[in-house]
């Protein structure tokens, strides 16, 4: 059973061999080459074929363009959407289900981050600031510092989602009216908000564009699956000629030509872009460059902070599905004294320290900093797209380690790394979180338990697979840059993630919250 995955199970598309970064990179050049899609667009509409498709959430015109939008609810379509816009009343809208509607399971709200590029005013540097897609509005809820592509400052808030990716042609009070395309889509949502690999495509259009006869080696290998790709997921009409660009691409004469190097060079253009205007400076008719786009996971991995933007929320469960392994370190946090605080000499995942205006883990190297220093402090800031992201008070960072430490079984990895603070939360305009409070926060640290693995005692072809996977793969902390995953693999990151919130322990940590 481990080997298979159910139809329907969200994992099912990542287990395939095609969602590889090389073959994912090939379907790019196979969709520019064939349809002309927009190389800002490429990724997006990648998402849209291998991952909404399959579940009715993608409706795309004969380009693969998409045509639809989402909401919350039917009232909120009404209100928002069609009664104000009545040539969009026959738009593909998806909503969510909601309580009202029975024969549907209730869905969480979603919450989808992204983040903008920014120019900092005066210098060459550029930040990004955070963006928020809701069933309800998209925007920059917060007021970075930094302008646009188009020299003007950003955030306060958010369109309906529907109208974002538009022009503002006209703004009376809190009602704008906008000219686009297109509507604000779930393909675009999900395909920005997953833009980190974007970046990775674009690392290897530029290796095979110094190296073409590498990627016709590659297309003649992977030509089945990559026929099969075409056969299924192609317009009916294109399939042909997408067959003829990967006959052509896959000879390693032809590769070494000027149309395929030609293409490569265009494809080097795949990070998303959109229009984007500001609800605090928003320039009626004034015509405007698109802004890039980027993973929200670029600023801000742990989505903690887009959370707390919400005055509402007391409780968060954060779950820290992280690459990198909690273990000990050469450093810890500074005593001020010349050594560090007991359990705190530790490596975890560079998204956590910022959280409490700390800098990632600093190895030591001559002339840096050495384990967790703050920003603002030591010869110079690493990771300086984090240095915005500080939403706890400092004096709570070592109480972190040390209690995801203790909770794991202070090195014996016995239990999962499951640690409750209170914490008081800062206000942070980055982010628009603008209300000082208190939350309770659950970490959740993604790492190997021996007592789960000792469930399996009696299992040795179970027991032989996980060890070979820890050993050979890294499980559970699998990298990040791998965006395929077998079934055995994502059965067992499922297995132990839900074990680990069902334990009897834990299972206390997570239903209190709902007393």
């Amino acid at each position: 059973m481990l080997e298979q995955l159910p139809a329907g199970n969200a994992g099912v598309p990542i287990s395939s061999p095609l969602f590889s970064p090389r073959l994912l990179a090939v379907q790019a050049l196979l969709l520019y080459s064939v349809l002309r899609i927009a190389p800002n667009m490429l990724w997006q509409t990648i998402i849209g074929l291998n991952i909404l498709a399959d579940h009715g959430l993608y409706a795309p015109t004969t380009h693969l363009t998409p045509t639809d939008t989402f909401s919350f609810d039917a009232a909120t379509v009404a209100g928002q959407i069609t009664n104000p816009n009545s040539a969009l009343a026959c738009a593909p809208i998806n909503i969510y289900a909601d309580a009202c509607d029975s024969s549907r399971e209730h869905r969480p709200f979603l919450i989808c981050n992204s983040a903008m590029f920014l120019k900092d005013p005066g210098s060459t540097l550029q930040s990004l600031a955070p963006m928020q897609t809701t069933p309800f509005i998209t925007g920059i809820f917060g007021t970075p510092l930094g302008q646009d592509a188009n020299g003007r400052n950003v955030g306060g808030g958010g369109l309906d989602t529907f109208g974002f990716h538009s022009a503002c042609a006209s703004v009376s009070g809190s009602t704008a009216a906008v000219a686009q395309t297109r509507q604000w889509s779930l393909t675009d949502a999900v395909g920005t908000s997953s833009a980190f690999f974007a970046e990775v495509l674009q690392n290897l259009f530029h290796r095979w564009h110094q190296n073409p006869a590498e990627l016709a080696v590659l297309m003649a290998r992977e030509a089945d699956p990559i026929r099969h790709w075409i056969r299924t997921k192609l317009p009916i009409d294109v399939r042909g000629a997408a067959i003829d660009h990967l006959r052509l691409h896959a000879n390693p004469l032809l590769a070494q030509g000027p149309l395929l190097r030609s293409l490569l060079s265009d494809l080097q253009d795949i990070i998303p872009r959109y229009q984007y205007w500001s609800v605090l400076d928003p320039r009626p008719g004034m015509p405007s460059l698109p802004n890039r786009f980027a993973d929200g996971g670029n600023l801000e991995n742990t989505g903690v902070a887009a959370l707390l933007a919400y005055s509402d929320i007391d409780t968060v469960v954060a779950f820290v599905n992280s690459s990198v392994p909690m273990q000990p370190a050469a450093y810890g946090v500074a005593d001020g004294q010349g050594g560090f605080l007991p359990g705190t000499a530790l490596v975890i995942d560079d998204s956590l320290p910022p959280l409490f205006g700390y800098q990632p883990y600093g190895a030591g190297r001559p002339g840096e900093n050495e384990g967790y220093v703050p920003y603002g402090h030591g010869p110079s800031d690493r990771h300086s797209v984090y240095a915005n992201n500080q939403l706890f008070d400092q004096a709570a960072f070592p109480r972190l380690l040390q209690g995801l430490w203790a909770a794991s079984g202070n090195g014996s990895y016995a239990n999962p790394a499951i640690f409750t603070q209170r914490l008081a939360v800062l206000p942070n305009l980055w982010f628009g979180v603008t209300s000082a409070r208190e939350v309770t926060v659950i970490w959740s640290y993604l790492g190997f338990v021996t007592s789960w693995a000792a469930l399996f005692a009696n299992n040795q072809s179970v027991q032989a697979i996980i060890e070979a996977e820890r050993s050979n793969n890294g499980f559970p902390n699998y990298s990040t840059l791998d965006t395929n995953l077998s079934a055995t693999q994502i059965n067992l990151l499922a297995n132990l993630t839900s074990w680990c919130v069902g334990e009897a322990k834990g299972a206390k940590v997570f239903s209190q919250l709902f007393n």
